[in-house]
């Protein structure tokens, strides 16, 4: 019997806060930005709440790489507010 090897791909979630969404243009955009990424499996861009929600393969791509395909679309990447990308210092309990 021959066995078979299953690989799987862990995926991170990165939420880029965006600074210059003016509306669709601008989503459709940064969408086609990011998913042309090899490692970008999924991309959902909020003109309410002004951000980008991506799902990627970290072995392939790293999260200063989305945050520079944003720069490199024409809109600024914010720096996250503090806990929202999963990071805390621990100092507020959060």
């Amino acid at each position: 019997m021959q066995s078979e090897t299953i690989t799987r791909t862990r995926l991170d979630t990165e939420i880029i806060r965006i600074e210059g969404l003016q509306g669709p243009a601008c989503a459709d955009k940064l969408d086609a930005a990011l998913s042309a990424i090899k490692g970008v499996s999924s991309v959902s861009v909020s003109l309410d709440t002004e951000k980008a929600t991506v799902a990627f393969d970290p072995e392939q791509v790293s999260k200063q790489r989305l945050r520079v395909a944003v720069e490199d679309a024409g809109y600024h990447a914010l720096k996250p507010v503090h806990g929202e990308d999963g990071n805390c210092c621990g100092g507020c309990g959060g």
